[in-house]
């Protein structure tokens, strides 16, 4: 049985993402999907990894919010 909880304040949960300033888009893992991370550390070692990879490329960490659909 489940119960009902009111009044219960939802926390905002934020993404870290890197994209490409000059096209827009966000880089992509070895799966072609977003790189994703949960918190702005691992954010800053996915970006230095990827600028290592592509020295030339014009990257940026954005967060974004993440929207749970139920």
């Amino acid at each position: 049985m489940t119960v009902p909880v009111f009044n219960v304040k939802k926390k905002d949960v934020y993404l870290y993402r890197i994209k490409d300033k000059k096209t827009g888009e966000y880089c992509l893992n070895h799966n072609n999907e977003p790189c994703e991370c949960g918190t702005e550390e691992w954010a800053k070692i996915l970006y230095d990894s990827l600028k290592n990879k592509n020295p030339d490329s014009n990257l940026v960490i954005v967060r974004e919010k993440y929207i749970v659909k139920r």
